[in-house]
C-alpha cells in the first residue's frame, strides 16, 4: 500500500475514538458528526484492508491490528502539533496545545506558581494537564502521550526516558499532637509500633524510600493503611488515627514531627522527565524554561523536623 493513500484526517479519527472508547464521544471531540466519524473509519479501514475495532454492542474495542497500529498513529499526532508549532515559531506569541503529566504532588504542591504564570504569560497555549501517580506520569512521556512530566523519580528510570532532578526532599514522620502530650517526649519507636502507618500505595518511590527506613530503623507497625495521595495522607494522620511519612510541604495543623534519631530520615527527588530522542517542542521548552527560573529563585523547602518536631 501506498503511503500517500493514508489520509491524516481518517488516522486521527481512528485515535480519537481509540482513546475515547466510542463514536459518539469521538464525534464530540473532533466536532463532527457521528455519521462523519463512521464514514471516516471505513474509508480508513478499507485502505487498510483489515478492521481496526470489534464492535461491542455500544462499546468498541481495538483488534489486534488496531491496538499495533495506535502507536504509529500517536506519533503521527505529535508529529503534526510539532509542525504546527514549528510554523508559529515566527511569531514571538506562542499558540498551541502542550500535554503535561504531573504527579498529584507536584502539580498542587510544588508547580501551582508555576501553572499561573506559565498560562498567563502564554494565554494562547492550551495546558492539557492529567494527574497521575507519577509512575503511570512517567509512562505517559515514555509511549509519547504527554511532551513532558513533572513527577518523584524512581531509582531506575525507564531507557525511553531522561530526568533532571530539581527537587530533594525529607521525608518527616508525623503524628497528630494528642498521641504526643506536652509532658512526655515524643517517641518515634513507641509511637510507630502502637499505631497503623499510613502509607502511599506499594510500587511506587516513595513507598519503596518509606519500606527501606522502616527495615533500617528496624520499625514495625501494627497495621498498614495505604492511601494513594500524599495530601490525603496528610489530612488521615491529623484525624490520629496512624502516623505517617511525609514531606514539609504538607505539613498541617494539628500534625507533630517525631524525632528521627532512631535512623536518617527517608529523601526522595523529584524532578523533569522527558522522551529520549525527540525534537525539542518549542512550547514544552518555554514551559520548561520557566520551572528552572522559579525553582532556582525559590527558597529551600524548610526542614520539617527543625519546626515540628518536640524532644
Amino acid at each position: 500500500m501506498n503511503p500517500n493513500q493514508l489520509d491524516t484526517q481518517q488516522l486521527l479519527t481512528f485515535l480519537a475514538i481509540a482513546e475515547t472508547g466510542s463514536f459518539s464521544a469521538a464525534a464530540a471531540r473532533l466536532h463532527v458528526s457521528q455519521p462523519a466519524i463512521s464514514k471516516r473509519l471505513s474509508q480508513l479501514e478499507q485502505r487498510l484492508g483489515f478492521a481496526l475495532f470489534d464492535r461491542l454492542g455500544q462499546r468498541v474495542v481495538l483488534t489486534y491490528r488496531g491496538e499495533r497500529l495506535l502507536p504509529a498513529v500517536r506519533e503521527i499526532q505529535t508529529c503534526l502539533e510539532d509542525i504546527v508549532v514549528a510554523a508559529q515559531l515566527s511569531d514571538e506569541r506562542l499558540s498551541g496545545r502542550l500535554a503535561l503529566s504531573l504527579s498529584h504532588y507536584c502539580g498542587l504542591q510544588l508547580l501551582p506558581g508555576v501553572l499561573e504564570e506559565f498560562s498567563t504569560r502564554y494565554p494562547d497555549v492550551l495546558l492539557d494537564l492529567s494527574f497521575h501517580d507519577s509512575e503511570r506520569a512517567i509512562e505517559q512521556v515514555a509511549v509519547g502521550d504527554v511532551a513532558l512530566a513533572y513527577a518523584t523519580l524512581p531509582p531506575r528510570l525507564d531507557p525511553r526516558v531522561h530526568a533532571q532532578v530539581l527537587w530533594q526532599e525529607t521525608l518527616q514522620p508525623v503524628v497528630a499532637e494528642r498521641h504526643c502530650p506536652a509532658d512526655r517526649p515524643a517517641d518515634l519507636r513507641g509511637i510507630g509500633e502502637r499505631l497503623p502507618l499510613i502509607l502511599p500505595a506499594e510500587a511506587t518511590s516513595t513507598r519503596t524510600a518509606i519500606d527501606r527506613w522502616m527495615d533500617d530503623c528496624d520499625l514495625t507497625p501494627p497495621a498498614v493503611i495505604e492511601i494513594n495521595q500524599l495530601e490525603s495522607i496528610a489530612v488521615l494522620a491529623a484525624t490520629g488515627v496512624g502516623w505517617a511519612v511525609i514531606p514539609a510541604t504538607l505539613q498541617r495543623p494539628g500534625l507533630i514531627g517525631l524525632p528521627g534519631e532512631v535512623c536518617p530520615l527517608p529523601t526522595r527527588e523529584l524532578g523533569l522527565i522527558e522522551p529520549v530522542g525527540r525534537a525539542v517542542n518549542p512550547l514544552a521548552e518555554a514551559f520548561v524554561t520557566l520551572v528552572n527560573r522559579i525553582v532556582t529563585t525559590e527558597s529551600a523547602v524548610p526542614d520539617l523536623s527543625d519546626e515540628t518536631s518536640r524532644p
